[in-house]
């Protein structure tokens, strides 16, 4: 199993359940979903079993435009913690 997406439209936002692995393939199809929702966004990842590189820089810049996070693993949040600057002097 990929990733299955379950939208649920409620009085306060939308909802969506993310199950499965979230890789460079299913980033489209998460996009195209975040996309044509309206309203306040949660994408709860209680079911996420793993997500690669491209999966994470998604949930990154989701995040960053405002969509909530709920169910977040331990692993997962470390893997969503912004990156360091890195300093060139």
């Amino acid at each position: 199993m990929e990733m299955r997406l379950t939208v649920s439209v409620r009085e306060g936002g939308t909802l969506i359940h993310a199950d499965g692995r979230l890789s460079r393939q299913g980033v489209p199809e998460l996009e195209g979903v975040l996309e044509t929702t309206s309203g306040p966004l949660t994408l709860d990842l209680t079911n996420l079993l793993s997500a690669d590189d491209a999966g994470v820089a998604a949930l990154r810049s989701y995040a960053g435009r405002g969509v909530r996070l709920i169910g977040v693993s331990p692993y997962m949040a470390l893997l969503l913690k912004p990156e360091p600057s890195r300093d060139t002097r």
